[in-house]
């Protein structure tokens, strides 16, 4: 059986980079498809009209996505715009909100499924998620013991969120809820200096050594985020990533949505 890989990218928002222009049609001349997860409340409409043009031209290749409401660190508690302090209401509002953005630029162009931003949620975010009527949670995973451990004691008591941390469901309904996850695994950059475009980043080699470690696992998710890949040679990183992966026979490239569709079959 071979492995699935695919891949987020996040944070499209309100500039046209040329960065999100390469990627996108680099990941479509590898034929490997890729999801955009927009930030509703910040995406402008060049952005948007960009998007879905390359959607309804590589349909195959192009998924959207609502990546939080509008990325501003809400939760002082644990950074992120979700979790922490933040109330059902307030996070529900948010949410819905962004749903509503998400419909009026995508119409039905998009995949119902909904990441956190900067990671941090709590058990109202997973709520007030599952109460929009989304089809995807999409998180992380991670392979260390001591997390697996954790994930099990989870299951064995059907949590999804325990000792004030998220429990992995990968590939499995979140618990009490119609949420299917779905989790990321692998990334580009090892350190984030700022919000803007200044990062450390894996060198290839580790990308897939971390890759390789996954690979026990059904899924792979690699995650990316356009705007820090703003030089030729953070490009050509993913360029040879890509390279490689394609050259593995035992991969094969799916989409989020694709990835739903037929884990969730009858």
């Amino acid at each position: 059986m071979k492995n699935i890989i695919f891949f987020r990218n996040d944070d499209v928002r309100d500039k046209l980079d040329k960065s999100l222009k390469a990627i996108t049609m680099m990941f479509i001349c590898h034929g490997i498809p890729i999801t955009h997860a927009v930030e509703p409340a910040n995406i402008t409409e060049e952005v948007a009209e960009w998007l879905l043009k390359m959607k309804e031209q590589y349909p195959e290749h192009i998924d959207i996505m609502q990546h939080g409401y509008d990325h501003t660190v809400k939760n002082k508690i644990k950074k992120g715009e979700f979790g922490g302090q933040r109330t059902y209401s307030e996070q529900l509002h948010d949410i819905k909100k962004g749903k509503e953005l998400m419909d009026k630029w995508f119409g039905n162009l998009w995949f119902d499924a909904f990441n956190f931003p900067y990671a941090p949620y709590n058990p109202a975010a997973i709520k007030a998620v599952n109460d929009c009527g989304y089809k995807v949670i999409n998180s992380h995973f991670n392979s260390k013991l001591s997390r697996k451990v954790f994930y099990k004691l989870g299951h064995m008591l059907n949590k999804g969120y325990l000792l004030n941390h998220h429990v992995s469901w990968n590939l499995d309904f979140y618990p009490d809820t119609n949420l299917f996850e779905i989790d990321m695994n692998v990334g580009f950059i090892k350190k984030y200096y700022n919000e803007s475009y200044d990062c450390e980043m894996m060198d290839l080699q580790e990308i897939i050594d971390d890759t390789i470690r996954y690979k026990k696992y059904r899924t792979i998710g690699v995650l990316l985020h356009h705007r820090y890949h703003n030089t030729e040679s953070k490009l050509t990183l993913i360029r040879e990533y890509l390279k490689w992966c394609k050259s593995t026979p035992e991969f094969e490239f799916w989409s989020l949505k694709k990835i739903y569709e037929e884990f969730t079959k009858d």
